[in-house]
């Protein structure tokens, strides 16, 4: 079996807002992002004629392979969501987030979150300062991200690739809202 090289997530900013996906399909498949729907895998497209202008990949030997050939792994586009919820997503990159105020790692925060699927409503304070925040106003420094809806950029190796300020403006624009992206690898 392929080794997953990771993905890079898009969702809005706001975890509670839910973006209308045939809204924003038909915008992101307009702007060349999406290529035709994968009949192999469920919510999955092939990536558009004009995506390597709408992500940006940077290193010194990226290769990203854009077709799928066989077994083995190839850049596409996945939806995940929605979910009635803000959920998280996580992978085996993903370490201690930092509290915004003090900057102080949050340890334990796994035991954190498992409690906060329990209760959704729940602050989590800073085990440092003492301040309470939500999850996702802790400083996951792109290694986790929550949402009720998220674009999922399959194949791509955690900081490798960015949206760049268009395809950004597009989600905003088609969404009403501010979008922000993070990067999670499987273990």
């Amino acid at each position: 079996m392929p080794v997953h090289t990771g993905r890079l997530l898009l969702c809005t900013q706001n975890p509670y807002l839910l973006p209308e996906r045939s809204r924003l399909t038909m915008a992101l498949s307009a702007a060349g992002f999406l290529g035709a729907p994968l009949e192999s895998l469920m919510d999955a497209y092939a990536v558009g004629e004009r995506f390597l202008q709408l992500i940006t990949f940077a290193g010194c030997s990226v290769r990203i392979e854009l077709s799928p050939d066989g077994d083995s792994p190839f850049c596409h586009v996945r939806y995940a969501g929605p979910f009635d919820q803000p959920h998280i997503l996580i992978g085996h990159n993903t370490r201690a987030p930092r509290c915004r105020s003090c900057r102080s790692p949050l340890q334990g925060w796994r035991e954190d979150l498992a409690q906060w699927r329990r209760d959704r409503t729940m602050d989590i304070p800073c085990p440092a300062c003492s301040e309470s925040r939500p999850p996702w106003a802790y400083d996951w420094r792109e290694k986790a991200g929550f949402g009720r809806f998220f674009i999922q950029i399959e194949e791509v190796f955690p900081g490798e690739a960015s949206p760049t300020p268009e395809l950004t403006k597009l989600l905003e624009f088609t969404a009403d809202s501010q979008w922000s992206h993070f990067y999670v690898q499987d273990a």
